[in-house]
């Protein structure tokens, strides 16, 4: 039995109203248009105009670049990247150390030190207004949609490095847009934020996991799979992502969306080379059932997947009084 073919069965067995569907959904670059820690950073510069902190993030990022080339290289000393699914594991792995690396240099630095949730939503809706934070067109209307057909759960997951930060842009786009997932924003948080005090400048709270990596994210998906109420039943996971760090997580997946623009971004591009070297299919969602066993897509909207899941949906009606079959 195909992936996909478990994949429409699981949704199609399920008892009528309830949702079918688990969406987890990257923020940057997936959600946005673009990656937004650099409209976060900003935020807290707007906060210190007497600071450093624009200076700060350049040498931070700096350090970032010369740490995960040095540390590429050396895993790939001739320059031959991986060409098993098991082998890109373990890269991923390897360079979460730098990811980590990096946390711990912005943390020291105290870029974020003394910002408040206050000012984190009216510096999230600044962005949102001033065009430095975009969502992709048509992704409102996905998610009202999957909350108003009830088809689905949604959720967030991201390596960003404040969910308050990624709610309030929700809500800036429009208002209550960031209720739609009930509180299933999975990403790091500043040490102080959710306890309404001023942040330490620390990414994480003493105790949490956090989201760092590739492993990180496929992890607490794993979690995600199991923590579902209704245990009688496996609610099947759509996975939508746009960049390398989505790897592990798009073929965990029952289905992979990846995100591309035309032409693809370089996180896109990284993440569809990373696919084509290791022999991953990865057909157009409109071609779904050309797939291989790892339940890979693309798409260049949302406006795609909401289309997808309308016919999706008429085919497993179908499916499930035996009008159809899935091969």
């Amino acid at each position: 039995m195909s992936i996909l073919h478990s994949f429409t069965r699981a949704m199609a067995s399920l008892h009528p109203g309830r949702r079918a569907v688990r969406w987890i959904i990257d923020w940057d670059g997936t959600l946005t248009t673009r990656d937004t820690l650099d409209a976060l950073v900003r935020i807290a510069a707007s906060t210190k105009p007497d600071s450093h902190v624009l200076q700060q993030w350049e040498r931070v990022t700096q350090a970032y670049v010369g740490d995960y080339e040095v540390t590429l290289k050396s895993q790939t000393p001739d320059g031959k990247l991986p060409d098993t699914i098991a082998q890109e594991a373990r890269l991923l792995t390897v360079l979460r150390d730098v990811e980590e690396r990096s946390i711990n240099r912005v943390s020291e630095s105290g870029i974020f030190s003394g910002l408040t949730g206050s000012q984190l939503d009216s510096g999230a809706a600044n962005a949102i207004n001033t065009g430095q934070v975009q969502l992709r067109d048509g992704c409102c209307e996905f998610l009202k949609y999957v909350r108003r057909h009830d088809v689905g759960m949604l959720n967030i997951l991201s390596v960003n490095w404040s969910r308050q930060f990624i709610a309030a842009c929700l809500n800036a786009t429009e208002p209550g847009l960031a209720e739609l997932f009930k509180n299933h924003i999975y990403a790091n948080e500043l040490q102080g934020i959710k306890n309404g005090k001023p942040s330490t400048g620390r990414i994480g709270e003493d105790g949490d996991l956090r989201l760092i990596s590739s492993h990180d994210k496929v992890t607490c998906q794993q979690q995600l799979r199991t923590s579902n109420s209704e245990r009688e039943s496996a609610i099947p996971v759509v996975y939508i992502g746009d960049s390398w760090t989505d790897f592990e997580c798009l073929l965990e997946a029952d289905l992979g969306i990846c995100i591309r623009d035309d032409p693809m971004t370089s996180t896109q591009k990284k993440l569809g080379d990373s696919l084509r070297r290791l022999g991953v299919r990865c057909p157009h969602i409109q071609d779904w059932r050309e797939v291989d066993k790892w339940g890979v897509v693309w798409v260049k909207s949302f406006g795609e997947i909401e289309r997808w899941q309308k016919e999706s949906k008429m085919a497993m009606a179908k499916f499930a009084h035996g009008s159809i079959s899935i091969t």
